[in-house]
């Protein structure tokens, strides 16, 4: 496998919202969450978008995370197995509002001009639009605040025994936690675990405020592996920003492969200024979107490689443009006149006689 943002980056499960009274008390977790488990604290949360944008410029790597809640929750973790030490801070949600207008599809017209008469019988009805706008031990290596988030590197070889730290500390421990932690740990890779602190503001609901993950890696991975404890279906988002596009050469579930949503140059004068952080990166970006359905089958991270060749890609919406009218509004004119020609002439010809 060619080499790749070496340090398989940042977020792969959202482990948890806690109940709402407590952080170490759980009662009926119900799993569903774009890129790890959600357990809402309130029935009916979850998670309905996940969407992340990766920076790659060939040594770090920068992850940038965001997640649309359904419902209200007032605690949330995140567990995220990184290859190396993370500088966590937060993001900005106005990233992922300008990549969806950089990679939006684009809109080709047809004109049809099969003759219609609609205009006869829609009377002051209004037009209509174009369209919709459619091991033993864990050891704590760091601890920081974050904004409103309580943020904790943990490291260790052990996965029963982290799995217990983050158990005693107020994290959920979803159904084989265990053994999605070990290669991970196996690795050597470190856990980023987050958690909304006791005294931040407000709810969790709608869009919750994006993480942002940067460490050293040579090869671009996107963890995966927490997901398989989701009972709903995964959606996922991903936007990668380097010199070249990248393809995924790894998937989740083998055989299953992301749909190609956009792959392009970026202007670095026009590019909006919210991306202009990670442009250094590279100006490529390509943007995938994945579905998974079973989230039990999945068996891999992502891993993104430089494609064959910088080939651009934009996904086109066709839509008709009905100028019927103008064609029926001609043809009936067209045969008025000719109605009225021949009237005219027949009586011409009486007269004649």
């Amino acid at each position: 496998m060619p080499r790749m943002s070496a340090a398989i980056r940042a977020f792969s499960a959202v482990l948890a919202l806690l109940l709402a009274g407590s952080l170490t008390s759980l009662a009926g977790p119900a799993w569903a969450c774009g890129c790890g488990a959600y357990i809402p604290d309130r029935p009916g949360a979850g998670v309905v978008d996940e969407r992340a944008l990766i920076a790659w410029d060939g040594r770090t790597e920068d992850i940038v995370m965001s997640f649309g809640v359904r419902g209200s929750s007032e605690r949330a973790a995140w567990v995220m197995p990184v290859p190396s030490a993370a500088r966590v801070t937060l993001g900005e949600n106005a990233v992922f509002d300008d990549l969806a207008a950089v990679t939006a599809p684009r809109v080709e017209y047809h004109d049809s001009w099969w003759p219609t008469f609609s205009w006869l019988t829609q009377g002051g009805a209004a037009l209509d639009g174009v369209g919709a706008r459619p091991p033993g031990g864990v050891a704590v290596l760091a601890t920081q605040r974050i904004g409103p988030f309580d943020v904790t590197r943990l490291a260790g070889d052990d996965p029963a025994a982290l799995a217990g730290w983050l158990g005693a500390n107020g994290f959920p421990q979803p159904p084989g936690l265990n053994d999605n932690l070990a290669p991970y740990l196996q690795r050597g890779w470190e856990i980023v675990a987050i958690q909304l602190a006791p005294d931040g503001t407000g709810a969790l609901t709608g869009a919750l405020q994006p993480l942002r993950l940067s460490f050293a890696s040579e090869r671009v991975v996107y963890p995966m592996r927490l997901s398989r404890a989701a009972s709903a279906p995964q959606s996922v988002h991903l936007a990668v920003l380097a010199e070249h596009r990248m393809d995924p050469s790894t998937v989740p579930v083998p055989g299953a492969t992301p749909i190609l949503r956009y792959a392009g140059h970026l202007d670095e004068g026009t590019a909006p200024a919210t991306l202009a952080p990670y442009l250094a990166a590279g100006t490529f970006l390509t943007s995938w979107t994945d579905y998974i359905g079973e989230p039990a089958q999945i068996e891999n991270d992502y891993v993104f490689t430089r494609a064959a060749a910088d080939t651009p890609h934009q996904q086109v919406i066709r839509r008709t443009r009905e100028r019927g009218d103008i064609t029926g509004a001609l043809l009936l004119a067209a045969a008025i006149a000719a109605a009225a020609a021949a009237v005219l002439a027949l009586r011409r010809g009486r007269q004649a006689r």
